[in-house]
C-alpha cells in the first residue's frame, strides 16, 4: 500500500487508469468522512472528530451536491480501463454515490427518519470512546468529545426543525432508543474523564449542557413529534425497489427472490419434520396425529420445539452462558473440523451489553474495529431483555424471549455473529492484503449476512451437534429466518394493505410458518418496518454465496477444499458476492 496526502492508503498499481482512479477516490472518501464525521470517527479516521453531521437545509443541499458531482464523476471511468480489483471499488464507490443521493431526494431520510439523528447522537459518543485503558490518544479523543458535546444542542435543534411526519411507529421506536442514548451519556461518559484530567471540568460542564438538550429532546419526541407522526413506514413498490438494488447489490429480482424463499421454507420445514419426528415418539408417545402436509409439520414439531425450547438461560446469565459456555463449545468445533483458520486469541474480541441507544434493534450484533485502527476493540453485543415497564407482561415477554434464545438458538447465534460468522468475516476483510480501504469502509451487508448465514450452515453439515438433533433442528428453525425476512420486507413494503392486515399476516408467516416465539414475532415486525430492505440481504447473500460455493466447488472438482475456499473466499473483503464472483471465477 501507498499513502496518499489525505493519509487514505492508496494500493500498489502500475497501472495510469488505477492511478487516476484511486486518485479520484481519495477525494470522494475524504468529502464523505467530512460530511459524515460520525461515520468518520467510526471508522477510525479523526480527522473531522470534533464536529457534527449537518442535517439542516443548507447541510443537506451541501450534501446533495457533493454526491450528484462524484456521481457524474464516476461515470468518466471506462470499465476496460481498470484493473478488477480497482473496478470493484469503484462499483463500490458509485453505488455509495447513488444510494446516499437517493436516501437524500427520494427518501428523504432526514425529514422523514429520527433513528438516522439517534443512530448519529449514539455513535458520535461511542465512537470516541472505544479505547482501551492506558492508551495515549484519551486526551485528544475527550477533546473532541468536549467539542461534540458542544456541538449536540445544535444538532438536535436542527433535527426538530426536519424532522416533519414520520411513520409513529419510527419515532415511538427512536423514543425508546434515546432514552438509551440519554443514560449512555449520564452513567458512562463521566467514568471516562479521568483519562484527560485536565479536560475534565469542560467535559462536566458541556455534558450538563448536553444532556439538557437531550432530555428536551426526549420530550419533543414522545410529545410533539408523536402527535404529529402520520406518515406510513411503508415505501411502496417503486421506492422500495429502488432502495433494494442500493442495500443488495445483487443482479437478483424481487420475484425471483420470493420464489427461493418459498422453495427453502418448503426444504427446511420438511427436513424439520424429518428430525422432530423420532424426537417426538420418544418425547410424546400417546401423540398420534393423523394429519397430513403442512399441518402435520406444524403439530409435530411444534409440539417437540415447546419442549426443547424450555432448555434455556436465566435472565441474569445469558450474557454468561454466551461468553462462557457456548463461545468456547463453538471454537473447539471449528479448531477440530477445519472449517477455516481462526483470527489469533490475542485479538481484542470480547462479549458485552449492546449499547443502549442499539439495545432492542436486534437480539445481537457484531461491531467491528474501525477500518483505519482493526486493532481496536471487536464487540459481539448481547441486547437486554425487552422491557414494558409492565412487570407481568415483561416476565411474559421475557420467557418468550428466552424460549426462542434457549441453550441451541443461542450457539446458532454465536456462528453467526461471532464464530465463524461477522467476528471472523471481518478479521479476514479488515487483514487482508487484497482488500482497498474502500472495500473495508463501503462494506456490502449482503456478502456480511450472507456468510453468517452460510457459515451456520456449513458448521452442521461438518456435524456440530452431530448426537443433538434437537440442537439441528432449532437450527433449521433459525435458518428459516432468512427467507422469511426476505418475504417480510418485500411484502409489507410494496402489498397497500391496511397495518392491522399486514400485522396479522406477518405475525402468522413467522409464528406458523416459522416456529417463532411471539417476542421475536414482534420485535422482527417492528423492526421490518423501520429498517426497509435489510432484512433482505441475509437470504439474498446466503443463495448468491452458496451458489458462488457449488459453482466453484464444480470447478475444482476434486481438489475442492472448503478451508481453502472459506478463506480465499474472505479474503477480498465485504464486497458485494456478484463482485466476489467474478473475482474468484
Amino acid at each position: 500500500m501507498m499513502s496518499s496526502r489525505q493519509g487514505i492508503p492508496r494500493p500498489e498499481t502500475a497501472s495510469e487508469g488505477d492511478l487516476r482512479f484511486y486518485q479520484a477516490a481519495e477525494a470522494y472518501l475524504d468529502g464523505m468522512l467530512r460530511l459524515n464525521p460520525t461515520a468518520s470517527t467510526y471508522h477510525g479516521f479523526h480527522a473531522y472528530d470534533g464536529l457534527l453531521e449537518d442535517l439542516g437545509p443548507s447541510g443537506v443541499q451541501e450534501r446533495v451536491a457533493f454526491y450528484r458531482e462524484w456521481k457524474g464523476r464516476f461515470a468518466g471511468f471506462r470499465e476496460g480501463s481498470l484493473s478488477p480489483g480497482a473496478l470493484s471499488d469503484l462499483q463500490l464507490l458509485v453505488n455509495d454515490a447513488g444510494g446516499s443521493l437517493f436516501a437524500l431526494e427520494e427518501l428523504r431520510s432526514h425529514e422523514s427518519d429520527p433513528t438516522l439523528h439517534n443512530d448519529i447522537i449514539g455513535y458520535s459518543a461511542l465512537g470516541l470512546t472505544l479505547l482501551s485503558e492506558g492508551d495515549p490518544a484519551w486526551p485528544d479523543r475527550l477533546a473532541s468529545l468536549r467539542s461534540r458535546l458542544k456541538e449536540l444542542p445544535g444538532f438536535l435543534s436542527k433535527a426538530r426543525q426536519s424532522l416533519k411526519s414520520p411513520a409513529r411507529v419510527l419515532t415511538s421506536f427512536t423514543a425508546v432508543q434515546n432514552r438509551g442514548n440519554i443514560e449512555f451519556f449520564r452513567r458512562a461518559l463521566p467514568l471516562l474523564f479521568a483519562h484527560a484530567p485536565s479536560l475534565r471540568a469542560g467535559l462536566e460542564k458541556e455534558l450538563a449542557r448536553a444532556l439538557e438538550a437531550l432530555e428536551g429532546y426526549q420530550r419533543f419526541l414522545e410529545g410533539d413529534l408523536l402527535t404529529r407522526s402520520t406518515g406510513s413506514w411503508k415505501l411502496g413498490r417503486e421506492l422500495w425497489t429502488a432502495k433494494l438494488r442500493y442495500t443488495l447489490q445483487s443482479d437478483m429480482s424481487p420475484d425471483e427472490i420470493a420464489a427461493r424463499a418459498w422453495k427453502h421454507i418448503t426444504a427446511e420445514r420438511q427436513r424439520m419434520l424429518e428430525l422432530a419426528d423420532p424426537l417426538h415418539s420418544r418425547l410424546f408417545p400417546s401423540h398420534h396425529h393423523g394429519e397430513k402436509g403442512e399441518e402435520r409439520i406444524n403439530l409435530i414439531v411444534g409440539e417437540v420445539m415447546d419442549i426443547v425450547s424450555k432448555r434455556h438461560s436465566r435472565p441474569d446469565e445469558l450474557l454468561r452462558d454466551v461468553r462462557e459456555k457456548w463461545v468456547p463449545k463453538v471454537l473447539e468445533f471449528i479448531r477440530r473440523a477445519g472449517i477455516l483458520s481462526l483470527p489469533p486469541e490475542q485479538d481484542n474480541f470480547v462479549v458485552e451489553r449492546t449499547p443502549g441507544f442499539l439495545d432492542g434493534r436486534a437480539v445481537a450484533f457484531f461491531n467491528p474495529p474501525p477500518a483505519f485502527e482493526p486493532g481496536l476493540k471487536k464487540s459481539f453485543w448481547i441486547s437486554s431483555l425487552p422491557s414494558t415497564g409492565d412487570p407481568e407482561r415483561d416476565r411474559e415477554s421475557a420467557e418468550s424471549f428466552l424460549r426462542e434464545y434457549n441453550d441451541y438458538g443461542l450457539q446458532n447465534l454465536t456462528m453467526h455473529e461471532a464464530f465463524p460468522g461477522h467476528y471472523v468475516q471481518f478479521y479476514y476483510a479488515l487483514n487482508s492484503p487484497y482488500a482497498s480501504i474502500y472495500k473495508k469502509i463501503f462494506a456490502n451487508s449482503t456478502f456480511a449476512e450472507g456468510w453468517a448465514v452460510l457459515c451456520e450452515e456449513q458448521m452442521f453439515d461438518a456435524g456440530y451437534a452431530a448426537d443433538e438433533p434437537e440442537c439441528e433442528l432449532v437450527h433449521r428453525k433459525m435458518s428459516l429466518r432468512a427467507p422469511i425476512n426476505a418475504i417480510l420486507d418485500a411484502r409489507l413494503h410494496t402489498e397497500m394493505v391496511s397495518d392491522e392486515e399486514a400485522d396479522r399476516w406477518a405475525m402468522d408467516l413467522m409464528r406458523r410458518f416459522g416456529f417463532q416465539e411471539e417476542a421475536e414475532a414482534d420485535g422482527k415486525l417492528r423492526r421490518a418496518k423501520v429498517t426497509s430492505t435489510q432484512l433482505s440481504t441475509y437470504f439474498v447473500g446466503y443463495l448468491e454465496l452458496k451458489d458462488l460455493t457449488e459453482d466453484y466447488r464444480r470447478k475444482t472438482g476434486p481438489a475442492f477444499k472448503l478451508r481453502e475456499f472459506n478463506e480465499k473466499l474472505l479474503s477480498y473483503g465485504t464486497i458485494p458476492p456478484r463482485s466476489i464472483r467474478s473475482l474468484m471465477l
